[in-house]
């Protein structure tokens, strides 16, 4: 795994896409990239775990319909000091898209 950091900015110039393996220099820059991804989406979500070395984030519609979209980032196993997308359900199977 590379250390390539997205940067908020870039991601939102750019067409990036969230996928597994994706890093990020702090959980503060993690949550504003998930923030403009599901803006850029046109979906909600809500986070449902957090703790110093967990972040999960699950769409908002899980408990009206059962909806799988969810992200899970956790400090790097291999360099604690950068977070990493370990889980990503990417498809919102809501009506919220």
């Amino acid at each position: 795994m590379s250390n390539v950091f997205i940067d908020s900015e870039e991601f939102a110039n750019e067409d990036w896409e969230l996928y597994v393996g994706m890093q990020f220099q702090t959980i503060d820059e993690a949550k504003d990239i998930i923030k403009k991804y599901n803006l850029k989406k046109d979906v909600q979500c809500k986070v449902t775990k957090e703790t110093s070395k967990k972040y999960v984030c699950e769409c908002s519609h899980k408990a009206e319909n059962g909806c799988n979209w969810k992200i899970q980032l956790s400090k790097s196993r291999m360099n604690v000091t950068f977070w990493v997308v370990y889980i990503y359900n990417e498809t919102h199977t809501c009506f919220s898209n």
